[in-house]
């Protein structure tokens, strides 16, 4: 005759098997709000947008709108540039230029949100945190690309440039001191 161990729940067997049961719903739960918690790609076009270099690690863009707050002129809203590629033979940082790390699209190929469609009917708070709430944020560049076989009539090209929103700035009107 095959005997069964007997299981006695001693106190300390019960507050282990109460602990584990809680640390295995608290790491569920973990994993469900990062899961769960950032949404989908954006894709968001500017027709034409600047770029502040402090160095080629560090390449920032945003845009502004007005400020419906009566406090403030404008509300900024600051991403900086995804180039980061990897590390090279001596394990210093790679980045890549906007040439380089630009990709051209179709622009019927994807749903995009403007500038003015993103802040239709939406205070400020509720763009920063439909921007914090995305996974993944794509520029798209519209530029304008002259044909020598047209006879240098432009044409609109668009490129998609990876980046990620950094936050929300009052009153700050950033200047493109390149040009």
């Amino acid at each position: 005759m095959l005997s069964q161990p007997l299981e006695i729940n001693t106190p300390r067997t019960v507050i282990i098997n109460v602990v584990m049961r809680n640390m295995v719903f608290v790491f569920l739960m973990l994993i469900t709000q990062a899961v769960y918690s950032q949404n989908d790609t954006l894709y968001l076009l500017m027709d034409d947008p600047f770029f502040r270099y402090k160095n080629i690690e560090n390449i920032k863009t945003g845009f502004i709108i007005n400020s419906k707050d009566k406090r403030f002129v404008c509300d900024y809203f600051m991403f900086q540039i995804q180039n980061f590629k990897g590390w090279g033979a001596s394990g210093e940082d790679i980045y890549l230029d906007l040439k380089e790390l630009r990709k051209e699209i179709d622009i019927n190929s994807i749903d995009y949100e403007t500038i003015e469609s993103l802040q239709k009917n939406k205070e400020w708070y509720q763009i920063h945190n439909f921007l914090s709430l995305k996974k993944q944020i794509y520029l798209i560049q519209k530029k304008q690309i002259k044909i020598p076989s047209l006879n240098n009539k432009s044409v609109s090209r668009y490129y998609l440039i990876p980046m990620i929103y950094e936050g929300t700035r009052k009153n700050i009107i950033p200047t493109n001191m390149s040009n």
